[in-house]
């Protein structure tokens, strides 16, 4: 704050032409009154004489009142709040040209300031006065400098500024092609998205690049990563601390089994201001699979099975329509259906299957394998995680959770080298990525028996079990199973 001065209440200039008025006509009147001399000698002079002599004392006595009443400094205010004082209003009008020519300079255009400032003359010991340097400084840090520009609004709210609106077209074409596009799919924003003409502080600016990252990464602070020898994407999200979506998220077009050393990725937890939006519709010829019936057989031993009747595939044509968000699908809607076949029940016997009790009520599973969970059951970055991950080390023993009949074994596809097995009561457990396969399709396990190693096949960026429990062929959380 600038210090205290002589003559902070300032007096509006009417007040002081009245004040100075007053000041005559008193001194005026006391000197007809009190000073017969005077009088005399006026009456004794011309009528000219005497109206010159009348002005010189009345310019005598505004000069008098002015040094009584006026100001030596200039204080300079914003917003009413004085922040400092100096000799003269015409230095204090050049300090705040000069600041705002080189404001004008930075945005690369005209710069207006949002607060009110005034200048008032004072009266003001010279030791109080600020020199023209500190005045900058405290322009600088009080006055807020705007410019004109364009923002981009989303759903109302104004999230990124550019100068040029150029740009701000430029910036959302080029979103629409971030992400690839599929044969029949229009790419358009989620979220309303409208250009504005606004006036904004230079500061909340951003260049073209700085707007990208901010819009795509949902922050224009990129923290990033460059790929190193023997690294995976796994291994890159477990040290970061970041999903492994997410960061597929943060650098469209990353295909994780391609990394190449020396390849630069952008890690960020934020999520982008705008969504991209696809949709499509496909047509398919899909396997209906068979429902299996099962029947308790008192007769079989714990987690054997005896098939009765062989079920059979059914085949369907299905129109899906298709929807992606940026890149990453998140809905899949049956239009229409044509049933090409009917599947054919399959009806098995199993030997008795004890139900403990658990979290979800229904059964107790051992864990399959040594490791916590790395990623959990659930919605992860817009679609559907149907399992969990266990991190484990690359060939560690993968055992069956209970007792039951191995249905089938082999590659299926992102999950790579996978075993199923059935447990009896329509509860399969599916063990997937694995490095190899000790059993095969139809042999009874036990709880605890071997059936695989862990692995990275399939669509996995490093070792990992990747478990689900299916029940009635539902996913379900795992984590209410396993005790």
């Amino acid at each position: 704050m600038p210090p205290r001065f002589e003559g902070q209440r300032r007096l509006p200039g009417l007040d002081k032409i009245a004040l100075i008025f007053a000041y005559y006509t008193i001194l005026m009147r006391w000197l007809s009154r009190k000073t017969h001399c005077t009088r005399r000698w006026l009456s004794g002079q011309s009528i000219p004489r005497r109206v010159g002599m009348g002005v010189a004392l009345y310019l005598v006595i505004t000069l008098s009142a002015y040094v009584a009443f006026g100001g030596n400094a200039c204080a300079v205010a914003v917003n009413g709040n004085v922040v400092a004082v100096v000799s003269d209003k015409k230095s204090a009008c050049e300090v705040l040209g000069g600041l705002l020519k080189i404001k004008s300079a930075q945005a690369g255009g005209a710069v207006a300031v949002a607060e009110k400032i005034t200048y008032q003359g004072v009266r003001a010991k010279q030791e109080d006065f600020n020199d023209l340097e500190t005045l900058k400084d405290r322009l600088e840090g009080t006055l807020t400098f705007q410019t004109k520009g364009t923002a981009i609004h989303v759903n109302g709210e104004a999230k990124v500024f550019l100068k040029q609106e150029e740009d701000a077209k430029s910036l959302l074409g080029w979103l629409i092609t971030v992400y690839p596009v599929e044969v029949g799919e229009q790419p358009e924003f989620k979220e309303n998205v409208e250009l504005v003409k606004t006036s904004a502080p230079i500061s909340d600016f951003l260049g073209l690049e700085e707007a990208k990252n901010l819009v795509l990464l949902g922050t224009n602070k990129v923290q990033q990563y460059t790929v190193k020898d023997g690294d995976t994407l796994w291994d890159i999200a477990r040290s970061v601390k970041i999903d492994m979506d997410q960061i597929q998220f943060s650098n469209p077009g990353l295909v994780p089994e391609k990394l190449s050393i020396g390849q630069v990725l952008n890690l960020s937890k934020e999520v982008p201001l705008i969504t991209v939006v696809a949709t499509r519709e496909v047509t398919v010829n899909e396997e209906i699979p068979f429902p299996v019936e099962v029947q308790k057989d008192d007769g079989l031993l714990f987690g054997e099975q005896k098939l009765i009747c062989k079920g059979e595939s059914g085949e369907r044509i299905v129109t899906y329509r298709i929807k992606r968000e940026n890149g990453f699908e998140t809905d899949r809607e049956i239009i229409s259906q044509t049933i090409v076949r009917e599947a054919k029940k399959e009806t098995v016997a199993k030997g008795s299957l004890t139900m403990l009790a658990s979290r979800g009520g229904t059964a107790c599973l051992s864990w399959p394998c040594a490791g916590g969970i790395e990623s959990p059951f659930g919605m992860r970055w817009g679609r559907m995680h149907e399992g969990v991950d266990l991190g484990a080390n690359y060939g560690s023993n993968v055992v069956a959770v209970a007792g039951g009949t191995v249905i089938d074994t082999g590659w299926q596809g992102g999950y790579g080298k996978t075993v199923e097995i059935s447990h009896g009561s329509g509860l399969v457990t599916r063990y997937c990525h694995l490095s190899s396969i000790c059993v095969d399709s139809g042999q009874a396990v036990e709880r605890g028996e071997l059936i695989g190693l862990v692995g990275s096949t399939g669509n996995s960026t490093g070792p990992h079990l990747h478990f689900e429990v299916l029940i009635g062929g539902q996913p379900r959380n795992p984590i209410n199973y396993l005790e």
